[in-house]
């Protein structure tokens, strides 16, 4: 029993040793409005009285640097009109402002790195929201029901756009997606019903399903060849929609994508091969008018073919192909040309992205008339007198396109121009002065 006594003892002393010793991991505490925590000598604000409307959040607490803001922690504010949050902040919790129906306006710094799920819903009257360079996650319905934003920026390292994060956003016009976004969410802009413009970023591979449904005054979208999945019901609804390019790497194109888009009659396919997943009814209820547009080296059907379509889509006349202009290019060898010293010239550096190049013509005094035309890239000339001649190729490609390119190249007298005298004869005194030297140093040595 003594036994049993000592070692209660012994465990006690080292318990409260520790407590002694090691601080509070987590404790809660009060700083004027604000509730918070501590976690790691870091504070996170747990709730707030609301007694504010225009306030800025303090960097510390209790002398403790405020790091988040935590779930709920301004749930309801119905009074509050503004924040300022500190660059302190890196994470802002779920559902942190939701409802807080006065907010106008926010700007989130740099510093935060994750905007929580519902973190700003129902802010029926914030008009704009500036998003800083770090915040990488928007959460699902981050933003959703904020029915007065009409701006809204991005900052550039975010990748996700969350589930329903702007949804019945009905007063935003147009958004920019930054390339940094690899994924729109399932209904990330639904309802969004005046926006009329979406710029996508280079790098965005999933657009969600419904992402866009009922974003009726879209008029027209370019997706881009980052895309490889176009969700389920992803443009449902779009009334105004009127054409839509695909980029060259979508290979799924969800059920429902193009459903009721009453207005759409065009759809412009850049890959050469077509999507390996269609799902059904994905252009229910667009016009019978509707044509698809690909390259005539694609395997999509042909033009108004009566047999087969693409999925439901008539295929329409073929994309033409934009030529794109060569560029003119040329060097000459020797570089440092005297009069009536001939040199190559070589314009075999000129290039031809999307085709091949037929014709050289060359300008040797800049009169604007082409003296001498080959089929081949090289060309020799010589100038009878000095001065500086500007010299012009003009390249032709296999779709009649050209371009020039003009050098100014300097001829100087045969004589060499600016030599002061013969070479051999100033290597004759150099080796004069040297061998009187030594003679001289010779005889003051034998002295």
């Amino acid at each position: 029993m003594k036994d049993k006594i000592v070692k209660l003892f012994v465990g006690l002393l080292i318990l409260g040793t520790f407590f002694a010793v090691v601080p509070d991991l987590v404790s809660a505490d009060q700083d004027g409005d604000y509730t918070y925590a501590v976690s790691n000598g870091a504070a996170t604000i747990t709730d707030y009285t609301c007694a504010g409307v225009a306030i800025t959040i303090p960097s510390t607490l209790g002398g403790y640097p405020t790091v988040a803001i935590g779930d709920n922690a301004f749930y309801s504010c119905t009074f509050l009109t503004s924040v300022v949050i500190p660059d302190s902040v890196t994470t802002i919790g779920a559902k942190a402002f939701k409802s807080c129906t006065s907010l106008t306006s926010v700007t989130i710094p740099d510093s935060v790195i994750t905007i929580g799920d519902d973190a700003f819903y129902y802010c029926s009257s914030l008009t704009s929201v500036t998003i800083g360079n770090s915040v990488i996650t928007i959460g699902g319905d981050a933003f959703s029901f904020c029915s007065s934003l009409d701006s809204m920026t991005f900052g550039n390292h975010v990748t996700t756009i969350g589930n329903y994060a702007f949804q019945y956003c009905s007063n935003l016009t147009s958004i920019t997606i930054p390339d940094s976004v690899t994924t729109i969410g399932d209904n990330a802009f639904s309802f969004c019903s005046s926006l009329d413009s979406v710029t996508f970023g280079n790098h965005v591979t999933t657009v969600g399903n419904y992402a866009f449904q009922y974003c009726s005054n879209l008029t027209s979208i370019t997706i881009p060849d980052s895309v490889i999945t176009i969700g389920d019901g992803a443009f449902y609804g779009c009334t105004f929609l009127t054409s839509v390019i695909i980029g060259n790497n979508v290979t799924t194109i969800g059920k429902y994508a193009f459903v009721s888009c009453s207005s759409l009659t065009s759809i412009t396919f850049h890959g050469l091969a077509v999507p390996k997943i269609v799902g059904t009814d994905w252009i229910k209820g667009t016009p019978d008018g509707i044509r698809g547009h690909a390259y005539a080296a694609s395997n999509f059907p042909a033009p108004e073919d009566t047999y087969m379509d693409f999925h439901g889509l008539k295929m329409g006349a073929v994309i033409s192909i934009e030529n794109k202009l060569p560029l003119a290019a040329f060097t000459w060898i020797p570089l440092n040309l005297t009069v009536n010293q001939t040199s190559t010239f070589d314009a075999s550096a000129s290039s031809d992205l999307d085709g091949s190049l037929i014709l050289y013509e060359w300008d040797w005094n800049n009169d604007g008339v082409y003296e001498e035309s080959y089929t081949i890239p090289t060309a020799a000339h010589s100038w009878t007198q000095e001065g500086d001649y500007p010299v012009t190729v003009q390249i032709t490609d296999d779709d009649n396109a050209t371009s020039t390119k003009t050098i100014t190249v300097p001829i100087i007298s045969s004589g060499g121009g600016n030599n002061k005298g013969t070479p051999g004869f100033e290597l004759v005194v150099v080796i004069g002065a040297i061998v009187v030297s030594i003679l001289l140093w010779n005889k003051k040595i034998n002295k």
